[in-house]
């Protein structure tokens, strides 16, 4: 009787506890293949996005850092409390107006791309010029010439500060600079390319950096600078 009850089930009614078919599989292989792709998807555009965070934020911290440094020295620019020296902004560094032969031709004269002024920074009543490896007709009173003598220039994509005491230039930046721009103002407000007549600078300056993925950065700032000792 069981044997014959067994015997009697249609084979239909088993085939179901053969397994899943390949059918089965490839369904489940596509569902996860999906699922992975949308994960590492995720992944990705998480990635890209904090790697893409960073370098905004480092690039606009190292625009911000230049732009001050430039800013806490401008607003020296003719710095001169004895009087007696005609500290200023100046476009002209020859021998004939009072510095050394080493500064002639080295640095450009003002304009929308360098900037130059000098101060008496040691009080001393005179605008230092000699160098520090200068011939011995410099007095020494004369060699403390690295904060009394200032300029700035956009060159081969940075931002370099020239170094007086050696009559060489320094980059303050990597060569990421993209753009420097210096506006000058007269004491009205009106844009003026008269040097005695500069009274502020507005400084523009902007750095790109790549992002990775094709992608690149910019950030520009820009701000006004009062030459707080020049017109008093």
């Amino acid at each position: 009787m069981i044997r014959h009850a067994m015997k009697s089930i249609p084979k239909h009614r088993l085939r179901g506890q053969n397994g899943f078919t390949l059918v089965d599989i490839l369904v489940g292989l596509a569902m996860a293949s999906v699922l992975l792709a949308a994960v590492i998807s995720l992944f990705t555009s998480m990635g890209r996005s904090y790697t893409i965070q960073n370098v905004a934020a480092d690039v606009q911290q190292v625009t911000r850092a230049g732009v001050e440094v430039m800013i806490q020295e401008i607003r020296m620019a003719g710095f001169n409390p004895s009087g007696s020296t005609p500290a200023g902004i100046v476009d002209n560094f020859d021998s004939v107006n009072g510095f050394h032969q080493r500064h002639n031709g080295n640095i450009t004269g003002t304009d929308a791309q360098n900037f130059a002024f000098t101060m008496d920074a040691d009080m001393d009543g005179r605008i230092d010029h000699c160098i520090d490896d200068g011939p011995a007709d410099c007095p020494a009173a004369d060699d403390n010439i690295e904060n009394e003598l200032i300029a700035y220039r956009f060159n081969n994509g940075a931002l370099e500060k020239y170094r007086s005491a050696s009559a060489r230039w320094e980059n303050l930046t990597e060569e990421n600079v993209s753009d420097l721009s210096f506006t000058y103002y007269d004491g009205a407000g009106a844009v003026t390319t008269a040097v005695d007549s500069i009274r502020s600078v507005e400084i523009s300056m902007t750095i790109e950096q790549p992002a990775g993925w094709g992608r690149t950065i910019s950030r520009t700032y820009t701000t006004r600078v009062r030459c707080r000792n020049i017109g008093l």
